[in-house]
């Protein structure tokens, strides 16, 4: 599994909010502004107004799985989850989309760290394995395994009223 992570702090005042797109903007001291559109996911957003200080909290994460496919068959498969905070809790959300593509080994070079996987559609992408771990596995790949690739992207938002 490989994770990537960010997370942003931002302090500022929002000075901009357009309640029928959702559209929010928040300027920091420095003059820096943030413009970001609060999807459904974000609950209680009547409560924010113009003028209000606030610090956003922003994460975004990314993680890819390869494991073997099992008896999945060939294909694309696309779930999404989310969370919202309960009514009259600080306004936010988080949302999470996952991709899964069973695919099918078309050609293994060790020697280079390199693996051709067949798409669904047919086509091959030849891929460069830079993890130590899976070139580690690259032996043990063989032409015609079906691989499972899981990639997952994950956000969360939450948005604080500062004390004036």
């Amino acid at each position: 599994m490989t994770a990537a992570s960010a997370g942003v702090t931002l302090q500022g005042q929002i000075t901009a909010i357009d309640t029928r797109t959702r559209a929010v903007t928040v300027t920091g001291a420095d003059g820096g502004s943030l413009d970001f559109i609060a999807g459904a996911d974000v609950r209680n957003f009547n409560q924010l107004k113009v003028g209000d200080k606030v610090t956003l909290d922003y994460q975004a994460a990314v993680a890819l799985d390869l494991q073997p496919a099992g008896g999945a068959p060939v294909g694309v498969t696309q779930s999404q989850a989310g969370t919202v905070p309960i009514r009259g809790a600080t306004p936010g959300g988080a949302r999470s989309n996952t991709i899964e593509i069973v695919t099918e080994v078309a050609a293994v070079d060790p020697v280079a760290n390199t693996i051709a996987l067949r798409g669904p559609r047919g086509n091959t992408q030849i891929i460069a394995v830079e993890r130590e771990d899976l070139r580690a596995k690259l032996p043990s790949v063989k032409r015609g395994d079906l691989l499972k690739i899981s990639y997952t992207e994950a956000v969360a938002l939450g948005i604080r009223r500062d004390s004036p």
